[in-house]
């Protein structure tokens, strides 16, 4: 069986009550009134629960021992917490049942993106699943539990940790560990929630700044709406469009960026929650709340190092000569205590990742991970003489626009508003002036800031989204007050740029739904069974080698997608797509190797390129399939250092390093190997 829909939504229901108990239980603790506790509760509860639940899993090595662990101390913690503390007013109308049934289902398009789509010429995947071939992370932490052993690459003698953020990860697999559910089927319930979580928080804040539930309704509608750029090439033709803008990159709204990149939307929302407890910390320091922002804080370094690191360092540090002020007399020194053990909590749970990510970057070479450039916008023949130069204002007067219209306008125009209230000075217009400054560094950090880690701008990318969720939120709470205005003009306008950005929302959705056909969609149908006879022959703990290029077709670009989404199993190399965020390598390290293994499995690999996978990758079990050159041109049917195990004709084989079939304590298969030699 390829992906059970029955165990993701078993798992996304586990998760939703798991997460939003928890949640909920800290959201009350921490003084969010009730009305905004609850669609709160999915994000906070999903965020503090893993980052403590992750810590006691490093100390007690199976994972569902740290997520039980983590409610325990959630639950004692706020029983022992003095809840006598006077809450501030709240006039904030309880969300209506009807906008939870929504925001669940609008999930469902990004969630769609994972799933397999069955058809008559095979199996189709959605373009989005290319980024989540980190599947394999999850299968990993379930398999061999944490801190997980690198599943992308680890040859003998090398240290094999992860350096990659991988919280949302062990969320999922938090998910497959309580529910049974495979590490694919656990990536889609997470996808889910991560879906589902976020669009509440949008929806607690535009029902916080408008107080009507028309706010958070069209905060969730924004949602769905997408980049104005098919419109405008339908209107004035994809050439011309080419010759103004450049191409459209992973710098996109919330649908898109939910269906490609879960855990930098899960930061994200981290990130706003974090920009709210500051503000409760800095009017009322308590000890509870300075614990849960800590967490907060960690879980979202965890979660991405672009958003949860780098944005959310630079926005607190904005932040501080806000709250300071606010700070009431004589709370100074608690408010600064408090600042003090959040900060050093964060620290304490982000030192191994910052640990790994360390060693990983000097083991990489190259310089610093962040550079100041501006983000591309203008096609060359736009820009002229004036080069680069036109990009900075053309970021705020085009881009945002393009990408984010109505978004962007409205909820800049709204939160400004909001911001500059004369109630400025109560709890939610402290909240409404540190959310524009977390928007206006968020957009400031897309805007100036490039990662250099990896090929992709992942902190330009993924910069822009806490911003993007502030400005949907206040947009919702401004189209509130268009509507309401009498006159017909202004809303019509409102209406119509609705209507032409949910073009660009519905392309998405469709190639999440629909999926795309390529020429190995027959094949890959009967990749399950391949890799159920991989995993006969091959240990827990073995690493396996394959074509990385097999199913190319698959995807937008190459990845090794397969083994990634069915082989439960670790690989010896991946493939250069996943190396590069994976393997601790230089790019000229990486590009050797991978030459290598597409050299083998071409059938053009040399003893010495054998015995470089049998030792120097410690590859354990070999998978050759009639889709590689190496089925005709067999290199390891006659080498010494693996034998053959089993094949299925015209299909594929499975070899075995030798070594490894004469270990005593190697578990029989569990079958008659076919065609064994």
């Amino acid at each position: 069986m390829m992906f059970s829909f029955g165990s993701a939504l078993l798992a996304a229901v586990v998760g939703l009550v798991l997460w939003t108990g928890a949640g909920y239980v800290l959201a009350r603790a921490v003084g969010f009134g009730r009305s905004v506790a609850l669609p709160l509760a999915p994000a906070l509860g999903w965020t503090v629960l893993n980052a403590l639940a992750l810590e006691i899993s490093r100390w007690a090595g199976i994972p569902l021992l740290g997520t039980l662990g983590a409610l325990v101390l959630i639950a004692g913690g706020c029983l022992l917490h003095n809840t006598n503390v006077v809450e501030p007013p709240d006039d904030t109308p309880a969300m209506p049942v009807w906008m939870f049934l929504a925001a669940a289902i609008v999930a469902l398009a990004p969630a769609m993106a994972v799933a397999p789509k069955e058809t008559q010429a095979g199996i189709a995947l959605s373009p989005a699943i290319f980024d989540h071939s980190k599947i394999a992370l999850i299968d990993a932490m379930v398999r061999d539990g944490v801190p997980p052993v690198n599943p992308f690459y680890g040859p003998p003698g090398e240290p094999a940790g992860v350096a990659y953020y991988y919280l949302w990860h062990f969320g999922a697999a938090q998910l497959a560990g309580l529910t049974g559910a495979r590490g694919w089927e656990a990536d889609a319930a997470a996808s889910w929630f991560t879906a589902f979580s976020t669009l509440m928080l949008m929806a607690a804040l535009a029902m916080r700044f408008a107080r009507t539930p028309l706010a958070p309704a069209l905060a969730i509608a924004l949602c769905v709406t997408g980049s104005l750029r098919p419109v405008l090439e339908a209107a004035i033709g994809e050439e011309r469009l080419a010759g103004v803008l450049r191409p459209a990159t992973g710098f996109a709204g919330w649908l898109f960026q939910s269906s490609w990149s879960p855990h930098h939307v899960a930061a994200a929302g981290a990130l706003v929650i974090a920009t709210l407890l500051a503000v409760r910390l800095a009017t009322s320091p308590r000890t509870l709340t300075a614990i849960v922002l800590g967490l907060v804080v960690a879980g979202a370094y965890q979660s991405s190092i672009w958003v949860g690191g780098v944005v959310l360092a630079l926005a607190m540090l904005a932040l501080l000569p806000l709250l300071l002020p606010r700070v009431p007399p004589g709370g100074l020194p608690r408010f600064l205590l408090a600042a003090l053990v959040a900060a050093a909590l964060a620290l304490l749970l982000a030192t191994p990742l910052l640990v790994e990510q360390y060693h990983a970057g000097i083991m990489r070479g190259g310089g610093s991970p962040v550079a100041i450039s501006p983000l591309p916008v203008l096609a060359e023949s736009a820009a002229g003489r004036f080069g680069r130069v036109l990009d900075l204002p053309a970021y705020w007067l085009v881009l945002l626009v393009v990408e984010f219209p109505l978004i962007y306008p409205v909820g800049a125009v709204a939160l400004w508003r909001l911001a500059s209230r004369r109630d400025a000075r109560t709890l939610s217009g402290r909240e409404a002036r540190a959310l524009g400054v977390l928007t206006l560094v968020s957009l400031a950090a897309s805007w100036l800031l490039v990662s250099t880690v990896g090929d992709n701008n992942d902190l330009g990318w993924r910069a822009v989204l806490p911003g993007l969720m502030v400005l949907t939120a206040a947009a919702g709470a401004g189209l509130t007050r268009l509507v309401e205005r009498r006159g017909r003009v202004v809303p019509g306008l409102a209406l119509a740029g609705f209507a032409a950005s949910l073009i660009g929302g519905a392309v998405i959705a469709a190639g999440n739904a629909r999926g795309e056909i390529s020429s190995d969609a027959a094949w890959f149908a009967r990749a399950p069974a391949m890799w159920a006879a991989v995993r006969r022959h091959a240990p827990a703990g073995a690493r396996v080698a394959n074509n990385p290029a097999l199913f190319a077709t698959m995807t937008p670009w190459p990845v090794n997608i397969s083994w990634a989404l069915l082989a439960d199993r670790r690989s010896c190399f991946a493939g250069n797509e996943l190396a590069i965020a994976f393997a601790p390598l230089s790019r000229q390290q990486r590009g050797a190797i991978s030459d290598q293994f597409l050299r083998v499995f071409a059938g053009e690999g040399s003893a010495d390129d054998l015995r470089a996978l049998a030792d120097t990758n410690g590859c354990d079990v070999v998978l050759v399939t009639a889709r590689d050159g190496a089925w005709a041109r067999d290199p390891f049917a006659e080498s010494p250092l693996y034998h053959l195990v089993e094949t299925e004709p015209e299909a594929w084989r499975v070899y075995v390093a030798t070594p490894l079939s004469s270990d005593p304590a190697r578990p029989a298969s569990s079958t008659t190997p076919q065609g064994s030699q």
